[in-house]
């Protein structure tokens, strides 16, 4: 049964489906975000530039998991769903 198991999260890295519910939550933010700016409010500008700011920090810290090394690395791969074990992990 583990080897079942193996092959379905394979068939999931190598065609790439496991980004879809990322990608569709990213696109309905962007059509949210300029449907706000289209309404010329600055509370608009403002909440899409705070989208804008936490995006690129949650990709920076997945980009700051997966080359972390040592303890930290450990650490932060845990916090963030799909990383839990890096390259160091599977000694």
């Amino acid at each position: 049964m583990s080897t079942e198991q193996n092959d379905q999260r394979s068939l999931m890295d190598a065609t790439g489906l496991g980004l879809l519910p990322g990608l569709a939550l990213a696109t309905a933010l962007i059509c949210v975000a300029m449907a706000a700016l289209l309404t010329g409010s600055m509370w608009a500008v403002g909440g899409v530039l705070l989208l804008i700011i936490l995006c690129v920090a949650a990709v920076v810290y997945v980009v700051l998991a997966i080359s972390a090394e040592g303890e930290q690395g450990r650490r932060m791969r845990r916090s963030v769903p799909g990383l839990d074990q890096g390259p160091d992990d599977q000694l």
